[in-house]
């Protein structure tokens, strides 16, 4: 037993740490998608295709990263929205600290006098607006002096507070703007922590502002004939910035579905038309979609609110498993949420709680079999249809081999797109060191491409049978 009790944000700053100290400084994700590019060049120069000297790089992103570190809201009294919006401003103050260093690297390696004169004249035109984004820093860092960056250090990496434009920085002044940038993204999300400030308009705000003068700089290396200096620590950064984002992790925000219902319960009576709890699943369908469609508020300041039903609003067992394709044929039926969406739909499977409800044998079983008529409700809808397998750890929460359990998903099930959970309990074990991450993004990636490639074979009817008489005897 520990000698304190854990507050909060011990268990974010460990995860966040995780995170960008493991993932982020070991550069695994680049690294492996580098080796899986030289092996897929490897196998085309084989079958005789030859890589056009002046293609594009396709695709800066083959993973992306979620977290549910205080975040997950369902039984946790101690998540709030206010921990979960200082969570998204930590991660934001890391992701600052992380890629102003590896600009800072940048600046240093890409020393080269040459450029394209799309690079040149946004490099004048930054360097004429430096003073006055300079000044904007300058009232930031007096306000927050508890900040890492100095301006001192600013006028050491860039020199005397103004960039002189020549051909020899044209790169620096590109990405030294990017880091000052972010010095300022740094100080802003610790005043928003701190002080409740008002975000600025002179910081990056999307992760398309951020990647678009790293891509000039990307464009400008291989147009001038140094496309091996490109595709070095650049790329490996704009594969860094694209699967990491602006915040290092998309947030999996997690809430129990019946306070959900208590809000929306909250809200028809307060509306006079009635209890949400009581009504049909067809009322409660022809309702959200008129609400939905429509443009005035659902509700006004006035609403009788309880302390979940504020937690929810300022956040904003087998029998399922055998009515979920049903569930999932009516919500694709709409045709509203089938544009919301894009042709996108992700679904949980859910180990832990199915394994409580039947033992592990009947449970995994049903899995499989809801997974298979999910695949078959979303090709008759057109839809793209993504597994979020949420297990790991324990056998009883689905754990196991990495590489077995994704080949003996269902076929058709992944077809590239695979969405899984590292418990908290066992993420040392997958992420914890350096080989550590590289054996595990292989496991993941090696896994997924083999199922699409060589999918397994369908089970027979007879095969279906015999294990449906298993799952009953051992239920």
């Amino acid at each position: 037993m520990g000698a304190y009790r854990t507050e909060g944000w011990d268990t974010e700053r460990w995860g966040s740490d995780l995170q960008s100290g493991n993932q982020f400084e070991y550069h695994a994700f680049p690294q492996t998608l580098d080796k899986l590019e030289l092996e897929f060049k490897r196998e085309a120069m084989e079958l005789g295709r030859i890589r056009d000297k002046e293609e594009d790089e396709e695709s800066y992103k083959l993973w992306e990263c979620f977290s549910i570190f205080l975040i997950y809201h369902a039984g946790n009294p101690r998540v709030t929205p206010d921990v979960t919006r200082d969570v998204c401003l930590l991660a934001r103050m890391m992701a600052a600290n992380l890629f102003y260093s590896q600009i800072e690297d940048l600046i240093f390696e890409l020393s080269m006098w040459h450029c394209s004169d799309e690079l040149r004249v946004r490099a004048d035109e930054l360097h004429r607006s430096l003073r006055r984004d300079a000044k904007h820093y300058i009232c930031i860092h007096a306000a927050c002096s508890k900040i890492e960056f100095r301006l001192s250090d600013l006028e050491m990496s860039f020199g005397n507070k103004s960039l002189p434009v020549n051909p020899t920085v044209l790169f620096l002044v590109m990405l030294g703007t990017s880091c000052i940038k972010h010095v300022k993204s740094h100080g802003n999300c610790y005043l928003m922590v701190c002080l409740r400030f008002r975000r600025s308009n002179f910081t990056f705000t999307n992760i398309e502002q951020f990647l678009e003068p790293l891509e000039l700089c990307y464009r400008s290396l291989c147009s001038c004939g140094d496309r091996p200096i490109a595709d070095g620590s650049l790329i490996d950064f704009l594969r860094q910035v694209s699967t990491f984002g602006l915040s290092l992790v998309r947030l999996d925000i997690r809430q129990e579905s019946n306070l959900h219902t208590d809000v929306l319960d909250a809200i028809t009576k307060h509306l006079k038309i009635g209890s949400y709890r009581d009504w049909s699943e067809e009322q409660k369908q022809e309702w959200l979609l008129s609400e939905l469609s429509g443009k005035r508020p659902l509700f006004g300041s006035n609403l009788p609110k309880t302390e979940e039903i504020i937690d929810v609003l300022d956040t904003f067992n087998l029998a399922d498993l055998e009515t979920v394709p049903t569930a999932l044929a009516q919500l694709f039926s709409v045709d509203w949420y089938r544009n919301r969406v894009n042709g996108k739909q992700e679904v949980m499977i859910g180990y832990s709680d199915s394994g409580k409800d039947a033992e592990r044998l009947s449970a995994a079983w049903q899995l499989y079999k809801a997974q298979e008529e999910l695949i078959k409700v979303a090709k008759q809808f057109g839809m793209k249809l993504t597994m979020f397998h949420g297990r790991g750890g324990t056998v009883g929460r689905g754990g196991g081999p990495t590489h077995l359990g994704i080949l003996s998903q269902p076929p058709e099930t992944i077809h590239g797109s695979l969405h899984v959970t590292v418990q908290g309990e066992v993420i040392e074990q997958s992420f914890g060191e350096e080989h550590l991450c590289f054996r595990t993004l292989q496991r993941l990636t090696t896994a997924t491409l083999e199922h699409g490639m060589h999918p397994p074979v369908s089970p027979k009817p007879e095969w279906h049978a015999l294990m449906d008489e298993m799952a009953i005897v051992a239920t």
